[in-house]
């Protein structure tokens, strides 16, 4: 059994204690867990170490031995999951009852009080994308499909740290990072020590092989991705636009770059900020403002820009 599957029964088994107001004895471990009455008793002598002053003794009416944990032990450990969110507003969406929905409005409210803000942002851009698979709303763009099968099988490796090997034009055994998703699906995988990025739609053939691996604790996706603009990685630029007032609000309420700084020129047009590569995919951003923005810095991205629009022309 891996350290991972024990480390995930014992906060089972402690979600258990915290659960039960009668407690729980030996018997009850054995029987959940399906395992020896040794391994039972290992679990369990875990748990007392973990949790040393926390631990109450039930007595019932037999000669076993019954424990629970004291009210509230397990509290910042329960959390509330995005599928949690999405039934909660698939049933609100049922209602044509005013009130009921104004009254899971305020229970929603409540249980997201009680989430770490840190998990919030995350956790609503999780909901929109259950709500999107259940028909409650639609994302308009264009983007080349994935094979949720596979994204699937991705998802599977990186929870339980296994390494994937696929088809790639050749045989590709990789470690799995993360997923990038911009106008197509992107796999971030470690192969021969160098992180690389694979076109999901282009991969074929994936399988989750036994073979374990450990992640750089240190890499962060997030950080990995704000240097760049677009997926690829880049020598990152200083640069600043200013857009036209006529699209100030759109401007304002627009996620450019995660680095971004916005603010008000006195002119009246709004000035965004940003470090970051990715010249290529600033150009495909800047083209969709048209004439409401202008490269103010750097000198080097404006002549990227010129000579990108003056390729565009030449073959149109």
């Amino acid at each position: 059994m891996s350290r991972l599957v024990k480390t995930e029964q014992i906060i089972e088994l402690a979600m258990m204690f915290q659960n039960s107001f009668s407690g729980l004895c030996i018997d009850d471990i054995q029987e959940h867990f399906e395992c020896s009455r040794r391994s039972a008793e290992r679990m369990k002598g875990i748990l007392f170490d973990l949790f040393p002053d926390k631990i109450e003794p039930v007595n019932r009416n037999d000669k076993k031995k019954y424990w629970r944990f004291a009210k509230g032990t397990m509290n910042t450990l329960i959390k509330f999951t995005t599928d949690d969110f999405a039934n909660l507003e698939y049933l609100k969406n049922l209602s044509n009852d005013e009130t009921r929905v104004k009254q899971l409005d305020e229970v929603i409210a409540k249980i997201k009080a009680l989430t770490p803000q840190k998990n919030l942002r995350a956790l609503d851009t999780d909901i929109e994308a259950i709500m999107e698979s259940e028909g409650f709303s639609v994302r308009q763009y264009s983007r080349v499909k994935a094979d949720t099968k596979v994204l699937e099988k991705i998802r599977s490796a990186m929870l339980s740290f296994k390494k994937v090997k696929f088809d790639y034009n050749k045989e590709v055994t990789a470690e799995p990072y993360g997923i990038i998703v911009n106008d197509k699906y992107y796999l971030l995988a470690k192969n021969s020590r160098k992180l690389k990025l694979y076109k999901i739609n282009k991969i074929k053939d994936l399988e989750i092989i036994d073979e374990y691996f450990e992640k750089d604790e240190k890499f962060n996706l997030q950080e990995y991705c704000s240097n760049s603009f677009g997926i690829y990685q880049e020598e990152p630029l200083n640069v600043v636009l200013e857009f036209d007032k006529s699209v100030k609000d759109d401007v304002i309420n627009y996620h450019f770059h995660p680095s971004q700084k916005i603010k008000e020129l006195e002119n009246g047009n709004i000035e965004v900020k940003f470090k970051s590569g990715g010249k290529l995919a600033m150009c495909y951003e800047f083209f969709k403002w048209g004439s409401k923005v202008k490269i103010k810095k750097p000198d080097a991205l404006k002549e990227y820009y010129q000579d990108y629009l003056q390729y565009v022309i030449d073959n149109l």
